[in-house]
């Protein structure tokens, strides 16, 4: 957490520096999606839940505009700056009349949404820390273009049981635990061991949170993961306090490859907590088990699959089928889908005459027909001469140029990196894109 000490501001500085590479349409972001994202976890760990503070979303919806137009990604401001409130994010939060003692920033570059941030977070262990730690009961978000920012603040833990919490995530049952993990931060929890990224799995963390016993060391006397379907044990890595400057209070278990899809596992802890304090008893041989369950796989989206999903979301009436293509059965069940899509000049087949069914369809052709579809109810999409569209479409399809700028005019899409429009597209990714379509669409339905 940050406190009002130097030495831990410049740790902090380091570690929650976030690279983050995406931003997607967010202008009606809302921190509450993001606030239930954390209560919810929150209340799987018995953490008592955090709520929104107008002063702190003041100070982070001013900080992230500091950085946006002062080109500055940093937790620091510097004075005769525009918009300079204060150096520390303490400084900043006392201008906006929050003055709870503990305060503890985050901020974020290129994000999608407040919600995703916190995924991200959470994800990551050295944030996840902050974030499920019941010394913090208020929260502010505030974004600026491209800048998010994110202020946790409280006064006590307030704990009354034994006057500690422990908090283990994933957490006990927790399902759909991602099988693996990328990091974010400056500071890679992985940093001294040659793996690449996308081979590694979910940090898991083991925090000790407590007003009166501060940790000084962390014996690990049995720490393992084991893949409870094959009996197999994981082979990890662990990070305990003494020796990670980033953490004080804690241990990280680091697999070491990533998890296997719908897979459950079990974390079982034995570690000794040794106290700052000599006259407080050395709590010995803390045992703790945790079970989890990995994700299911998420399948590329094909051709039919999609054309389906589109005629049911675009809640088109269904027409007989007639023979179209050479390589479709109309009496088949994507037969009706395909027919009714390609008389709605949704879809169209290849020079062959197929429509190749089975083919995975690509991010690209899944904005470029939505935009069609569009088009077609709301009329042609009129781009802007004088704005700056997303700086990345020079590597994208030719073909598919004007439709990822129309879709990024209408709010489907903005400024994301071309290799993320690049490839075939999977049913999760497909499922937000089409709620995010629907409510533009249901926007420009009401307004007509």
């Amino acid at each position: 957490m940050i406190i009002k000490n130097i030495k831990k501001v410049l740790y902090l500085i380091i570690a929650v520096s976030i690279i983050c590479n995406i931003n997607i349409y967010a202008s009606e972001d809302k921190p509450d999606e993001a606030i239930e994202y954390i209560n919810g976890i929150r209340e799987k760990v018995s953490v008592r839940s955090i709520e929104n503070s107008k002063q702190l979303e003041s100070s982070a919806a001013n900080h992230s505009k500091y950085m946006s137009v002062n080109n500055n990604f940093s937790l620091i401001e510097e004075s005769g700056n525009k918009y300079y409130r204060g150096r520390y994010s303490w400084d900043r939060a006392s201008y906006y009349s929050y003055f709870n003692p503990y305060i503890t920033e985050f901020i974020n570059n290129n994000l999608d949404s407040y919600k995703n941030g916190v995924v991200d977070l959470i994800n990551n262990p050295y944030s996840r820390i902050s974030f499920l730690d019941p010394l913090y009961q208020h929260i502010g978000m505030g974004s600026y273009k491209d800048m998010y920012t994110y202020d946790l603040g409280g006064k006590s833990r307030d704990l009354t049981v034994k006057n500690k919490k422990i908090v283990i995530y994933p957490y006990d049952k927790m399902e759909s635990v991602p099988i693996t993990w990328e990091n974010n931060y400056k500071i890679n929890p992985y940093r001294d061991l040659d793996i690449e990224s996308s081979n590694v799995g979910l940090p898991i963390t083991l925090s000790y949170y407590s007003d009166k016993n501060k940790i000084r060391r962390i014996y690990n006397n049995d720490i393992k993961l084991e893949n409870e379907d094959k009996g197999l044990e994981v082979k990890t890595k662990i990070i305990l306090p003494q020796d990670d400057k980033y953490i004080d209070n804690s241990l990280i278990i680091l697999p070491l490859k990533k998890l296997e899809y719908n897979t459950n596992y079990q974390v079982s802890i034995n570690v000794d907590f040794i106290f700052q304090n000599s006259t407080i008893p050395s709590e010995k041989k803390s045992k703790y088990t945790v079970n989890f369950k990995t994700e299911a796989k998420d399948n590329p989206l094909d051709r039919a699959k999609f054309t389906e999903y589109l005629v049911k979301a675009l809640k088109i009436d269904i027409l007989e089928p007639k023979e179209v293509f050479k390589d479709i059965d109309i009496k088949s069940n994507d037969a009706k889908y395909i027919y009714t899509a390609y008389k709605n000049d949704l879809v169209s087949g290849f020079g062959d005459d197929t429509f190749r069914p089975n083919q995975n369809i690509t991010k690209e052709q899944v904005y470029t027909l939505l935009i069609r579809a569009y088009e077609k109810e709301n009329g042609e999409i009129k781009l802007n001469e004088y704005k700056s569209y997303s700086y990345s479409y020079h590597s994208v399809s030719n073909w598919a140029v004007n439709y990822m700028k129309k879709a990024e005019e209408i709010g489907l899409l903005s400024r994301v990196r071309s290799n993320e429009l690049k490839g075939e597209i999977t049913e999760s990714e497909y499922k937000r894109i089409i709620n995010l379509y629907q409510e533009i669409y249901n926007v420009k339905k009401d307004i007509n």
